[in-house]
């Protein structure tokens, strides 16, 4: 045979073991490894790594502003400024708080409020630290508070015992609307906090003296539709999940937090917190499985299922010469839980970050001052402010 058949047999051979395999191939079904979950009980054990790309703006309860670094054990404090001057007459400012929609911050320029817990209002401009607006929402001293619109564009106000509820335009400092809420006899219902929907359509407002929560239009501040509390029940604190699927109320009068679904308000569970623990301000975690719950009597945060409603777990903070909580909030990027111990003037108080994969405490900021808000702060901003405008730390600064 010539050797040239023989050569161009074996490509005709080759060829066809070629096409033969591509069709095999393209026939056999494709199988991919199962991806293997882990089923956690009680913490999220995420290897992410922390986001601590922030400061903090601490507004204290006689008018200093500070910026604080939560992350370094030796200068933490890197500056402050006499903000306003508010005399000794006034209550301790306790019963006041400050909140922004989650991953969010103050940037430089924005309008940081301080409200005082006699129903003034101050609006500072973060950038100068300087009072450019006062708003006087009551005159009787008790919970008053801000809370940032999704959008960063607008904040809401409640004042509890004058029973007034507004929203202020950011861009302009003008009231929008205000709305006062009280009974046919004249009494508060005792609007002391407000939330704002994630999609910015509506505010949640709890009545504490009324027993019910109501949605109300954020546009015109009409009230949409109303929770109805059993009687003595007292939902005074509120917060919404990112997700804007969940509410969760904590109620004073039997020490409860109770869970509803959104917008329906329908029921989901109730919690009865533990003896040690006193519901007062709680906060859901970025992905909606656990609530933490602060403890207004105690240096606790109780971790809360928010599928088996149930306690899984109870958080210990350092100890303080006044323990009780008086706020909780995510800080931006989801990494930490930050709570607020308020102290008094005397001993000053503290922050407490909280890692939410291990749920436990990481970082720990003791304030010879008494803080009243803790508010995220852009770095940019921080390091404009202490290098322009804020004086530099004093050891042992108070009030």
């Amino acid at each position: 045979m010539n050797y040239k058949l023989l050569l161009l047999a074996g490509f005709v051979i080759i060829i066809a073991v070629g096409f033969g395999a591509a069709y095999l191939m393209l026939r056999t079904p494709t199988t991919t490894s199962p991806t293997s979950t882990t089923s956690i009980s009680s913490i999220s054990t995420s290897t992410t790594a922390p986001s601590n790309n922030f400061d903090f703006l601490v507004l204290t309860q006689k008018g200093i502003a500070m910026v604080i670094n939560p992350f370094s054990s030796s200068d933490s404090f890197l500056g402050f400024q006499h903000v306003v001057n508010i005399s000794l007459s006034v209550p301790t400012q306790v019963f006041y708080w400050v909140q922004l929609p989650y991953n969010s911050m103050i940037s430089k320029g924005n309008i940081v409020f301080m409200p005082l817990n006699n129903g003034t209002v101050y609006a500072i401009n973060s950038q100068t630290m300087k009072v450019v607006k006062t708003f006087v929402v009551g005159n009787s001293t008790g919970f008053i508070g801000v809370s940032y619109s999704p959008n960063m564009q607008y904040v809401a106000i409640a004042d509890g015992p004058s029973g007034t509820v507004e929203v202020i335009n950011l861009n302009t400092l003008n009231v929008v609307w205000s709305e006062t809420f009280v009974s046919p006899t004249g009494r508060t219902f005792y609007p002391c906090d407000v939330r704002w929907a994630p999609n910015g359509d509506y505010l949640l407002v709890p009545m504490r003296f009324n027993n019910s929560v109501d949605e109300i239009n954020a546009n015109n501040g009409q009230v949409m539709k109303v929770l109805a509390a059993s009687p003595g029940s007292e939902p005074y604190m509120l917060t919404v999940n990112s997700q804007g699927t969940m509410l969760a109320v904590e109620y004073s009068g039997n020490n409860s937090v109770g869970f509803y679904s959104l917008p329906s308000l329908s029921y989901e569970g109730m919690v009865r917190m533990p003896s040690t623990v006193v519901a007062q301000r709680g906060v859901f975690t970025p992905n909606g499985q656990y609530y933490l719950e602060a403890s207004a009597s105690t240096n606790e945060v109780a971790v809360i299922s928010t599928s088996s409603f149930t306690v899984t777990n109870t958080i210990s903070l350092p100890s303080t010469s006044s323990p009780g909580l008086s706020e909780i909030e995510i800080t931006p990027g989801g990494s930490y839980a930050f709570v607020v111990i308020h102290g008094n003037v005397k001993t000053g108080g503290m922050i407490v970050l909280i890692s939410l994969s291990s749920m436990s405490v990481v970082y720990q900021v003791p304030l010879t001052t008494a803080p009243s808000a803790v508010i995220p702060l852009q770095t940019s901003a921080a390091t404009y402010l202490v290098d322009n405008v804020l004086l530099p730390p004093v050891t042992g600064l108070h009030c």
